[in-house]
C-alpha cells in the first residue's frame, strides 16, 4: 500500500459558498445576477450581433447557481436566454427567423448544461466537506484508502499526527476497523479506523 499523502498535502474541507459570494440570501445574490446580467446585456447590445458576448452571461449565472442553487440558476438562464432574444429579435442576419430562436435556444441549452454542472460540482464539494469534517471530529486515527491506486487519500489530524512517517507495510499491520464503500467517481475505497 501506498502511502501518498502527508501533512502537508492532506486534504482540507472546500470552503464554504460563503467564502466565494458572501452570506446573502438567494433572493439578494440572484438580485446581484441580474443586474451583472443586464449589465452584460447592455454591453451586448452596444457591441451588435456580430461580437457574441453570450460566453460573458456564465459568469453570473455560474456564480448564482453556486450560491443559491440550481433552481436559481435555471432561471437566470432561462431569464438570460429571453433578454438575449429580446435584445437581438430585430438585428440578426438570417434568412429565416427560426435559426435565431434555434441560436437562442441553444444558448439556453448551454446555459443550463452549466447551471447542472455547477449544481452538481456543489454538491459534491458539499458531501466531501461533510465527511471530511465527519473523519476529523474522530478521537482515534482514521484514513481513506483508494484501493485501486493502493494509496492513503486523506486521514484525519489525529492519524497525521501519529502516523506521518509510517510505512505502508506498518498501516496495513495494525488493528483497524474497517469499512468499504465507493468513491464518487466509482472507484473501490476503505476507511480504516485504527485501534490503539
Amino acid at each position: 500500500m501506498g502511502f501518498a499523502m502527508r501533512d502537508s498535502e492532506a486534504a482540507r474541507p472546500a470552503p464554504a459558498e460563503a467564502d466565494f459570494f458572501g452570506d446573502y440570501s438567494p433572493a439578494v445574490t440572484f438580485a446581484a445576477g441580474v443586474i451583472l446580467v443586464l449589465a452584460i446585456g447592455v454591453i451586448d447590445k452596444l457591441t451588435g450581433y456580430d461580437l457574441h458576448l453570450g460566453v460573458l452571461y456564465l459568469l453570473p449565472i455560474t456564480m448564482v447557481t453556486w450560491s443559491a442553487g440550481l433552481g436559481w440558476g435555471l432561471a437566470l438562464s432561462l431569464g438570460t436566454a429571453a433578454l438575449w432574444l429580446g435584445i437581438f429579435s430585430g438585428a440578426h442576419h438570417y434568412s429565416a427567423s427560426f435559426y435565431f430562436y434555434w441560436e437562442g435556444g441553444v444558448l439556453f441549452i448551454t446555459f443550463a448544461i452549466v447551471v447542472l454542472l455547477a449544481a452538481r460540482l456543489r454538491e459534491a464539494l458539499r458531501a466531501h466537506e461533510l465527511s471530511f469534517a465527519m473523519l476529523e471530529k474522530l478521537d482515534a486515527p482514521a484514513y481513506v484508502v483508494d484501493l485501486q491506486r493502493d494509496e492513503v487519500l486523506l486521514g484525519n489530524r489525529e492519524f497525521r499526527a501519529a502516523f506521518e512517517d509510517a510505512s505502508a507495510a506498518e498501516l496495513a499491520r495494525r488493528p483497524a476497523r474497517e469499512a468499504r464503500f465507493i468513491l464518487a467517481d466509482g472507484r473501490p475505497a476503505l476507511l480504516r479506523i485504527l485501534s490503539p
